[in-house]
């Protein structure tokens, strides 16, 4: 037998099992693939299942920081008559803080966007107890602060945290409608 045929007889026998190697492994390989994409899937869903509660949650408790933190709430809740103006202003503004940073935690369940108004919204009520106390005589009484933030906020008509839980309650729509 000479080169030629021994190489032709080799090839006979190498050649169909090369095409069989190969058809399994694209067949294993696509197989193996489509498995990956169900699991993945799966996980995807079983997180999303999770988060769902854990997103709905976060919603509740801002919405319940945006209502602790509304002018007419904090004067229920930290205004004494006995105490000066000045007293209540830093009672209501380490109310404010100590709820936010409770509820610092929940950002991440939320979006960017919602997050920013809940701190905006904090500030706005921050700045309306601060320019109420400026204006201000030094002695003058928690109850003329209270009277103060309720004037302003009639007379602008707007209560920064009504606007804010409106956003939450659209966007926890768009998440959960």
């Amino acid at each position: 037998m000479d080169a030629l045929s021994i190489t032709l007889e080799i090839i006979k026998y190498i050649l169909p099992a090369i095409v069989v190697f190969f058809t399994a492994y694209f067949l294993l390989k696509n197989q193996s693939d489509e498995n990956i994409a169900k699991l993945r899937l799966e996980l995807r869903q079983q997180s999303q299942n999770l988060l769902s509660p854990m997103k709905l949650q976060a919603y509740e408790r801002l919405v319940l920081f945006l209502e602790r933190i509304s002018p007419q709430q904090l004067i229920l809740s930290d205004n004494q008559p006995q105490i000066s103006a000045l007293a209540l202003k830093h009672t209501m503004i380490n109310h404010i803080q100590q709820e936010f940073n409770y509820n610092l935690s929940q950002q991440v369940y939320i979006s960017n966007q919602a997050w920013n108004v809940i701190r905006v919204v904090k500030e706005q009520v921050i700045a309306l107890i601060n320019i109420c106390a400026s204006d201000l005589a030094e002695n003058a009484t928690s109850t003329d602060l209270s009277k103060a933030i309720i004037e302003k906020l009639m007379i602008t008509g707007e209560q920064p945290t009504e606007k804010a839980i409106n956003f939450l309650k659209a966007e926890i729509g768009l998440y959960f409608g």
